[in-house]
C-alpha cells in the first residue's frame, strides 16, 4: 500500500471518530435536554442548566426532584460553582436568593465559629479574619507603633503603614473642620482574651477571631461620642465619602449582620489599602462577601 493512500486511510478513519464522538455527544446532549425536561425543567431553563452547570453538577440535578431555584441561583453574579449543594440546602430556609448566595459564600449556612480555618497571614494586609477565619495566639503583627494622642484617646497602637494612611486621614478631615479619634486599635490575643470575659459572645470576638489582633483595625469616633451616636456626626459621613482614599473600609455595615456576624459597628474601619478598598467600596458588599467570591474563588483580590 502507498503512502498516500495510507494516508487517506488515517484521514478517513479519524474523520468518522470525530463524527462518531459528535454525534454521540449530540445524542448524550439531547438525552439530558429530554430528563431535565421530564424533571419538570422548561427550555429557557433548560438552556440555562446545559450553559452554566458542570456535567458533574448536572448529573446531580438529574438525581432530584425539580428545584425551583436552581436557576435563580446559577444566574446570581456572585455564584460560586463548588458551593452548589449549599445554595440549594439554604435556599429551602430563606426564599431571598442574593441572601442565599452571600450567606453561603461566607460561611454563615454554619453556626458561628464553626468550620474555622486559620487565617493566611501571607495575603497581609489583604487577610480576613472573622468567625470563621482564625488568628493563632502568637500571631504578632510586626511594627507596631504608638498613636499619638493628637489623632487618639492614650494608650494606642497600629501597624506603621495604617498609622502613617490614619494620619493623612486625619488631616484631610482636619482641614474640613473636622476631628477624628481612635479609641480602639491593636490588641494582642491575650488583651482580647481580657475583651471577651467582660463582655461575651454579644458584644466582642472570641479570642483569635479579632481583627484588631492584626493590627489593621482601628476603632474611630469624635469627641463625646458613644458607640452607634457616631452615625450621626460630620466625622462619620465625610468617612463614608473618603476613608477608601486611604485605604479604610467600613467593616460592619448595618443591616449585614447575618454577613458578618457584627452588629453594626459604624465607628470599626479596617486597613485593606487604597485600591483594594476602592474595590470594596464599589461593589457594594461587605468584606467578607467580596473576599470570598474575588480573593478565594477568582484569585483576583
Amino acid at each position: 500500500m502507498k503512502k498516500e493512500e495510507l494516508k487517506k486511510i488515517i484521514i478517513i478513519v479519524v474523520c468518522v471518530a470525530v463524527l462518531v464522538t459528535i454525534i454521540m455527544l449530540i445524542k448524550s446532549c439531547d438525552s439530558t435536554r429530554s430528563d431535565l425536561k421530564k424533571i419538570g425543567y422548561s427550555k429557557d431553563e433548560i438552556n440555562t442548566i446545559m450553559e452554566k452547570l458542570s456535567e458533574e453538577d448536572i448529573t446531580k440535578i438529574l438525581n432530584m426532584d425539580y428545584n425551583k431555584n436552581l436557576v435563580s441561583i446559577i444566574n446570581e453574579q456572585y455564584y460560586i460553582p463548588y458551593n452548589l449543594d449549599r445554595y440549594l440546602a439554604y435556599a429551602n430556609k430563606n426564599e431571598n436568593i442574593k441572601d442565599v448566595i452571600s450567606v453561603v459564600n461566607v460561611g454563615a449556612d454554619n453556626e458561628w465559629y464553626t468550620n474555622t480555618k486559620e487565617t493566611n497571614i501571607d495575603e497581609g494586609i489583604k487577610m480576613l479574619v472573622n468567625k470563621f477565619h482564625y488568628l493563632k495566639e502568637d500571631y504578632l503583627p510586626d511594627d507596631i507603633v504608638p498613636i499619638s494622642n493628637w489623632y487618639a484617646y492614650e494608650g494606642h497602637s497600629t501597624k506603621k503603614e495604617v498609622y502613617d494612611k490614619y494620619v493623612s486621614m486625619w488631616n484631610a478631615a482636619n482641614k474640613e473642620g473636622l476631628r477624628l479619634l481612635v479609641n480602639s486599635s491593636y490588641r494582642t490575643f491575650e488583651d482580647q482574651q481580657n475583651e471577651y470575659d467582660m463582655s461575651n459572645d454579644d458584644y466582642a470576638s472570641r479570642p483569635g477571631f479579632s481583627e484588631h489582633q492584626t493590627g489593621l483595625a482601628l476603632d474611630i469616633v469624635t469627641d463625646d461620642i458613644i458607640g452607634n451616636e457616631f452615625e450621626n456626626t460630620d466625622e462619620f459621613k465625610w468617612l463614608q465619602e473618603n476613608a477608601h482614599l486611604y485605604g479604610f473600609i467600613l467593616r460592619y455595615p448595618k443591616d449585614k449582620e447575618y454577613i458578618t456576624g457584627y452588629n453594626y459597628e459604624s465607628w470599626h474601619y479596617r486597613y485593606v489599602g487604597k485600591e483594594l478598598a476602592t474595590k470594596v467600596k464599589e461593589s457594594g458588599l461587605t468584606y467578607d462577601e467580596y473576599y470570598a467570591y474575588y480573593c478565594e474563588y477568582k484569585k483576583a483580590c
